[in-house]
């Protein structure tokens, strides 16, 4: 990821993204905002409008390739700039975006601003939820998506505690995608694929290379005592307002 150009970034998944055409891959997911990662220029010098020359960039791969990519940018809307997630369709246009709703001040300081909606997009292959990052740091942000119907969460993150990833698969029953910059060999936060039961099904063994797995989204996770977990959603999950019930 060299160069502080942010036109040079997009280009250097490319051969990640041929690759993973190659193998038939549905879902291509890149890390958190990778236009701006080691540019050493502030976030708002690096932001673009979605649809833009990134998406446009990505869009022509996933057309090319007939699969879906998630890519992590800053994201430009008027005056405002977000933390934000694009997801680029097989018909090689935006099918949705999640803006990142939980900040650390690294970035509220650089003038980034809140997103409030946690919209799951409907694929091809099942529904998908997204989160970025520091979202990963708390319960909330993957358990709306959940509630929301997302039967995966792709979570492209800069770096972070990887049982944060275990976890949130884990307590949600939803599979996980982390796509991360960390090196394998920093034993920190990986990119690779966590199963419903929170549980690690792959990961990228080399800085650079990608994490790939085929999995079935139609299996049911069903634990021991309680069976489908999420059926049991509605009947027992207190709400996050009000005093628990006696």
């Amino acid at each position: 990821m060299a160069g502080r150009d942010l036109a040079d970034k997009p280009p250097q998944f490319a051969p990640l993204i041929e690759e993973a055409g190659r193998r038939d891959a549905d879902l291509v997911v890149l890390p958190e905002v990778l236009t701006y990662y080691r540019t050493g220029r502030p976030m708002a010098e690096v932001a673009e409008p979605i649809p833009g020359p990134s998406t446009e960039f990505f869009g022509a791969l996933a057309r090319r390739f007939n699969l879906y990519i998630v890519a992590g940018l800053v994201e430009r809307d008027g005056r405002r700039i977000y933390n934000t997630a694009a997801l680029d369709g097989p018909r090689g246009t935006v099918e949705g975006i999640y803006r990142k709703v939980t900040l650390p001040r690294s970035e509220i300081e650089e003038g980034v601003h809140f997103g409030t909606e946690y919209p799951v997009f409907d694929t091809r292959f099942g529904r998908l939820g997204i989160m970025i990052c520091y979202d990963g740091f708390f319960p909330e942000v993957a358990r709306q998506l959940a509630l929301n119907g997302a039967e995966l969460i792709a979570w492209p993150v800069w770096e972070c505690n990887p049982l944060l990833a275990a976890a949130r698969a884990c307590e949600n029953h939803v599979w996980l995608v982390s796509s991360t910059y960390m090196d394998p060999h920093d034993h920190w936060m990986i990119t690779g694929m966590y199963d419903p039961a929170g549980q690690l099904v792959v990961q990228a063994t080399e800085w650079g290379t990608l994490a790939f797995a085929e999995i079935d989204l139609h299996r049911r996770h069903l634990w021991y005592s309680l069976g489908d977990f999420k059926a049991e959603w509605p009947r027992h999950r207190q709400p996050w307002n009000e005093p628990a019930r006696r």
